[in-house]
């Protein structure tokens, strides 16, 4: 994605994390890096763009990582509840960019408790 399209992408994260986790205690954290171009993760959405996007170059798009981390108690972190934010992630980044294809993976885990390491999305 180009960095315009990856800033309207963050926005849309952040306000859908925090609509989502309104009156929980849960505390959340976002990291937004460049995946590097040998990633596999990059190889693989790269590939699902140009078998989208035939004949066409990706120039100035790169891949990104949006990394989330949420920590909280089970109640408020159940799976039923993390596989919505899933879904409601996946719609909201669709809409509204200058590029509806922009190819994306999203994944949920919850988390008891808090460290430095921390669970890896791409987006």
């Amino acid at each position: 994605m180009t960095p315009e399209t990856l800033e309207r992408v963050v926005e849309t994260v952040r306000a859908v994390v925090d609509d989502h986790l309104h009156d929980r205690d849960v505390f959340a954290w976002r990291f937004t890096l460049p995946v590097e171009p040998d990633d596999p993760a990059h190889i693989l959405l790269e590939t699902q763009w140009r078998v989208d996007h035939p004949g066409q170059e990706p120039d100035a798009r790169r891949t990104y990582e949006i990394a989330l981390s949420l920590v909280g108690a089970p109640r408020d972190l159940t799976a039923t509840s993390l596989a919505a934010l899933e879904r409601r992630l996946m719609i909201e980044t669709s809409c509204g960019i200058d590029d509806p294809d922009v190819p994306r993976t999203i994944s949920t885990q919850r988390r008891d408790s808090f460290d430095f390491e921390f669970e890896r999305e791409i987006l």
